[in-house]
């Protein structure tokens, strides 16, 4: 278990969990201590659950023009322009990061059939219920990370995503510069094919899912490096310098250069 000022984040101890789940993370701690405000977050190639007891969040869907106040959901992976900001003075919230398709391993529904935030209660019903009268009484975060490995592994399905596992690996093997076609004569399946299981088992389209990927790499290539803005884009395969700014404007709602400035400051469902 790994603890820094203000998060504490686990691993999952199940050798089963760990293919499907990345994290689990915990924070308590005042609005005023972090000076919060309102953060855009940065679309992962991730699923993410959050449950914020009783210190609630906005979260605002710019895309769309909608908004939520959320205690607890989970996030789809999306190139929507999506905010979140406490709307209590105190931010508490238990959650787990996990495989672009972990979601598919406890419901059978397609994942691009469910809104863009996921009422968890109302997907999970008394599982999640009974979760939440679970963790309300523990009093340290060891005993909430058990409790959600322990959720997880009594409600995993057993469900055969070998194909979206392995195009989702070779995506990540070439960080995200694969085309689709190419994609498709690897696994030896029809473009078709791959687009129905990316819908299903991921949420969004292989080419959602390959921009959000760029994405990630930008963020990460802007807050650990010091290469400008066009030795970024073309890193990442972008046409041009123009291109790559559009593009991360148009899903973050800032450019490249306020993103290296802001950051830096991101705390939330971040990195």
């Amino acid at each position: 278990m790994e603890t820094d000022k203000y998060f504490t984040i686990r691993k999952p101890g199940s050798s089963l969990l760990s293919s499907i789940v990345e994290s689990y993370f915990y924070i308590d701690v005042s609005v005023a201590e972090l000076q919060e405000k309102a953060e855009p977050i940065i679309p992962s190639p991730r699923i993410t659950f959050g449950y914020f007891f009783d210190y609630p969040f906005t979260v605002v869907n710019h895309t769309i023009n909608k908004s939520k106040l959320v205690n607890i959901a989970i996030s789809r992976i999306s190139p929507r322009k999506i905010t979140v900001q406490p709307y209590t003075d105190k931010i508490k919230i238990l959650g787990a990061h996990l495989k672009p398709y972990g979601l598919a391993y406890f419901t059978t529904k397609p994942i691009n059939s469910l809104p863009w935030l996921i009422n968890t209660e109302e997907l999970f019903g008394d599982i999640a219920k009974n979760f939440l009268q679970k963790v309300n009484v523990c009093s340290n975060a060891e005993q909430m990370f058990n409790e959600v490995e322990t959720v997880f592994l009594d409600n995993i399905l057993n469900r055969d995503l070998s194909l979206i596992t392995k195009a989702i690996d070779l995506i990540n093997e070439n960080l995200g510069h694969i085309e689709i076609t190419e994609l498709s004569k690897r696994l030896e399946v029809s473009d078709r094919t791959i687009r129905n299981h990316f819908y299903e088992y991921i949420g969004c389209s292989p080419k959602e899912y390959l921009r959000i990927v760029k994405l990630r790499q930008v963020a990460y290539q802007l807050k650990h490096s010091e290469n400008s803005i066009a030795e970024i884009a073309h890193d990442n395969n972008y046409f041009d310098q123009a291109h790559c700014i559009h593009e991360v404007k148009g899903i973050t709602g800032h450019s490249p250069n306020q993103l290296r400035k802001e950051i830096p400051s991101f705390r939330f469902l971040q990195f």
